[in-house]
């Protein structure tokens, strides 16, 4: 039996007999259903192997070379990151983001032990900085740096964030110079696709910026009556 994926729901079927006091049992079963979701595992895991792998290289630091960190950490971290990195960026894309949780505290929290221990090093040569600590802060800077631009590609595609705000006054401009507009025209105007354009106006009508009238190719738009 395989680990269900993510989003399946494990149900377990509880059975058992109830006396009745009357010589008759009844049976009752009782479906106990959980939404399995790996976010929800990963997380928690990375952040304690985080801590507890910083924690591992500031004594390995403090120690003066007198402490040797156990091999293959860096590896399993890695792996961990990667995956948690990935499936984040995956349910973006597929329209199931999960809330933040501050992921970025990760990278604060190795590049200040970088730093602080690259000064000290510096002006103190019996202390070494961990084998794996330069490695380690290159690719968490890489993931980080990497999910941001996913997300940045995310939210131009689907009209989100700051650029849907540029997207917005430009529609909008062109509305206040024109009775009415159809979406051929904003694909020319931003520069997008026909269904990245419709996203923009959906939401925009959903803000009671524009007004939608007619459907599919005869709809056109128009700024709200007053």
């Amino acid at each position: 039996m395989g680990l269900p994926e993510s989003g399946d729901v494990i149900s377990l079927t509880l059975s058992h007999c109830i006396d009745r006091g009357e010589g008759k049992t009844v049976e009752v079963n009782m479906d106990v259903k959980k939404s399995f979701n790996e976010m929800s595992v990963l997380f928690p895991l990375l952040a304690v192997y985080t801590l507890v792998y910083l924690g591992l290289m500031v004594y390995d630091f403090a120690a003066k070379g007198a402490f040797t960190m156990p091999t293959g950490m860096m590896g399993v971290y890695s792996a961990l990151l990667v995956a948690y990195a990935g499936d984040k960026e995956i349910r973006r894309w597929l329209g199931k983001e999960e809330p933040s949780r501050y992921g970025s505290y990760f990278v604060y929290l190795w590049f200040v032990f970088f730093l602080v221990a690259f000064v000290i090093q510096s002006f103190k040569s019996e202390y070494a900085l961990p084998k794996d600590l330069i490695a380690v802060v290159l690719e968490v800077l890489a993931v980080f740096f990497g999910s941001k631009a996913s997300k940045k590609v995310y939210e131009t595609k689907t009209g989100q964030g700051e650029l849907a705000l540029t997207r917005e006054e430009k529609v909008l401009s062109y509305l206040k110079g024109h009775k009415e507009a159809k979406n051929n025209d904003f694909q020319q105007i931003l520069g997008a696709s026909e269904s990245t354009v419709r996203r923009i106006l959906n939401t925009m009508e959903s803000k009671g910026l524009v007004e939608q009238h007619g459907d599919k190719k005869a709809t056109t738009y128009t700024l709200p009556k007053n």
